[in-house]
């Protein structure tokens, strides 16, 4: 019994956590740049106009919002339908993650609305002269090689645990979780190197602010690489030792780190009093 009120706890903590604590922290941050840099002043940072800005901030918070409420209720009705006799617990492992994609969707929406945006900075960018940055752009100037190599040991780590556990046969499962941690890992690989050879998303943004995001960026990468092997570690672990019950708390526990480690550490460490908003002052001066 004490096992499913630890995933009650937990479940309602991914709850709260992704739908209620970050998109607030995020809202807030949004109203913060509202109020420091007004449209009339900072046009180049709403290239969409002011009211497109704010029709994206209220659908983000309506989607949350009703994801909230609709979280509650399948908590609550879980709970129910559980002490009942009706579920059991070992039966709910997809619900962590299930809830977790819905969850995600305003994320996703957020992100793509941003780089829409990011991409028509560029249209209208119309600076005549480029700022080039000197300094080499590789990977170890934004991540220790300690970081990145656990990471990299870490995924081969996994992978001989996830073959040891099946006496190194491929089976439909183990090739399903090998070729997830390698789309994982390569959707990471494809992004840092777009990240660092690409073109700049933000024409505007300063060569301090641009290094500290790429900073930020690669440590969130690592993180979540090293967290997505110890996870299927995890995840072979339970079925190997049919530890059926622990998988619903195990999944819960493992969406919750990803959005720390994503989201969380984007909040964290980048600060918006620290972030130049200058370089998206309106240019009243005239172009020759």
């Amino acid at each position: 019994m004490w096992i499913e009120f630890i995933f009650y706890s937990a479940f309602l903590s991914q709850i709260l956590l992704i739908s209620y604590h970050y998109p607030k922290r995020i809202l807030s941050r949004m109203d913060c740049i509202f109020e420091r840099c007004p449209a009339d002043k900072y046009a180049k940072l709403y290239p969409n106009g002011y009211e497109k800005t704010l029709e994206g901030k209220i659908l983000y918070k309506l989607l949350n919002t009703i994801i909230l409420v609709m979280g509650l209720v399948v908590f609550v009705t879980f709970i129910i339908a559980n002490q009942q006799g009706n579920i059991e617990l070992k039966d709910m492992n997809f619900l962590p993650f299930a809830f977790g994609i819905l969850q995600a969707l305003p994320f996703l929406i957020l992100e793509v609305s941003a780089l829409k945006q990011l991409k028509l900075m560029r249209n209208l960018n119309d600076q005549s002269k480029r700022q080039a940055e000197l300094s080499p752009r590789s990977i170890f100037n934004y991540v220790s090689p300690v970081r990145f190599f656990t990471a990299v040991v870490m995924f081969f780590v996994s992978t001989l645990v996830m073959f040891s556990f099946n006496d190194f046969k491929i089976s439909s499962d183990i090739a399903i979780l090998f070729g997830s941690m390698i789309f994982c890992n390569g959707l990471f690989i494809g992004l840092g190197y777009s990240l660092l050879h690409g073109k700049k998303l933000d024409p505007h943004q300063s060569p301090e602010d641009r290094n500290k995001m790429t900073t930020t960026v690669f440590r969130s990468y690592t993180s979540v690489s090293i967290l997505v092997s110890v996870f299927f570690i995890i995840n072979r672990c339970v079925d190997y030792y049919s530890l059926d019950n622990w998988e619903p708390l195990f999944n819960s526990l493992y969406w919750q780190c990803v959005v720390l480690l994503s989201t969380g550490a984007m909040l964290k460490f980048t600060k918006l009093e620290e972030v130049n908003y200058d370089v998206y002052k309106t240019n009243t001066s005239s172009h020759t």
